[in-house]
């Protein structure tokens, strides 16, 4: 075989290889993806995007100076390349090097002045280095991980084309109105059984998870409640940037019947700045289960000054029906939401949802209106008792915990 065939043997097998790191980082197996995608470099070292990808990749297992050696090398091969900027401008943020991160990162907005993060980007580090960004919520970036494709946080609308799809078709003017009116909103069939299946899966692996909490009291409720560690898993993570850009434009609309100045970034990793700045590092996105009388006593997921006014929960198991004999499938365990104080039981909005559904709730408060004036009503959000089966659930709060 001739050189030149030679070479484009070595590309396709190199692309090939990088799409199987990137389904390896997907289900979590962020060892085998970063061993793939230095395999998919040293068979085309001439490919910037394949540097850039194993930089990527090597963040997530917080491997700053491998990660900035292969950024570094991807601009060698290609010194306008505006995302290899970005990628090494994050490091240096992640290594205290601040200033260095500024001027890289204006690089990538020199290079690529069209690509909204790059210059969102831009302002954060610069931002982080003058100390502030004006009133308002503090912004003080986070370090991000840098993105592989274009602007507006496209890695999960990429990785989950249908899951966006879906997302982004949903009634959210319909949405918006049963969030205002009542602080919750029933999404059904969000996800499909096999991912749910997926997710359901990982509750016993233990490297997904940073922290355990097994609850058996009667005054909090009983469950087991698995925080995961960081990376967080490919799905989740896409649920929770999909979301976000949506739920901050309802959250926007109630600042503004508030009359409050104050306004919520268009993207969750600019949100994650503000949960980093004050000192919100805990990644909260849980799963949780609940066996025969399990439950979850009314309260709120508030462990910081930084919040987001509306969580996510997505239910990972089937409701039994009633003419079904299905043993993996659970009864009882609607999700509740109340005002608090609570001023009787019938007051309560029950939720009974079923595999692959989401319901979207209120975190603190709702909005209300008394005598033409907006205010907020306080809230609170549980579980009802388990009588039968087994019910899992993905629990994600938009704001990292302290």
């Amino acid at each position: 075989m001739n050189a030149k065939k030679q070479r484009e043997k070595n590309r396709r097998r190199a692309n090939k290889l990088a799409r199987d790191a990137w389904h390896a980082a997907d289900i979590g197996r962020l060892d085998l993806a970063i061993k793939i995608i230095g395999r998919a470099v040293d068979l085309n070292p001439a490919n910037p995007v394949l540097w850039h990808d194993q930089g990527v990749l090597l963040m997530q297992v917080h491997d700053e100076d491998k990660a900035a050696s292969s950024f570094e090398a991807a601009l060698q091969v290609a010194p306008d390349f505006a995302d290899a900027y970005t990628g090494l401008a994050a490091v240096r943020v992640r290594q205290g090097r601040t200033e260095q991160a500024v001027v890289l990162q204006r690089e990538a907005v020199r290079h690529a002045p069209s690509k909204r993060r790059h210059v969102e980007a831009l302002a954060a580090y610069e931002a982080l280095l003058a100390g502030g960004c004006g009133s308002g919520p503090r912004c003080a970036p986070e370090t991000p991980v840098p993105a592989t494709d274009d602007e507006n946080e496209a890695i999960p609308a990429d990785r989950w084309p249908d899951l966006a799809a879906h997302i982004e078709h949903l009634d959210w003017p319909e949405i918006g109105v049963h969030l205002t009116r009542r602080g919750a909103a029933h999404v059904p069939a969000l996800l499909n059984p096999e991912q749910c299946s997926v997710v359901r899966e990982m509750f016993d692996d233990d490297r997904r998870f940073v922290r355990t909490v097994t609850m058996n009291k009667s005054r909090f409720g009983r469950g087991v409640y698995r925080y995961f560690a960081a990376p967080i898993p490919s799905l989740v993570d896409a649920l929770r940037q999909l979301f976000f850009p949506h739920l901050a434009h309802i959250a926007n609309g109630w600042q503004c019947l508030l009359k409050q100045e104050e306004r919520y970034p268009a993207t969750w990793s600019a949100f994650h700045s503000l949960c980093a700045a004050e000192g919100q590092s805990t990644p909260s996105p849980l799963l949780l289960r609940y066996e025969v009388g399990g439950f979850n006593a009314l309260h709120q997921d508030v462990r910081g000054e930084v919040f987001f006014p509306v969580q996510l929960v997505v239910v990972l198991s089937r409701r039994l029906e009633s003419a079904s004999n299905d043993t993996d499938a659970f009864t009882g365990g609607e999700f509740v939401f109340c005002d608090k104080p609570e001023r009787k039981p019938s007051d309560r909005c029950a939720v009974p949802a079923g595999l692959g559904d989401a319901v979207l709730f209120c975190t603190r408060a709702r909005l209300v209106c008394v005598g033409g004036a907006y205010g907020l009503k306080t809230v609170k959000h549980g579980l009802s008792r388990i009588e039968s089966g087994t019910r899992y659930a993905i629990g994600i709060p938009f704001h990292d915990f302290r």
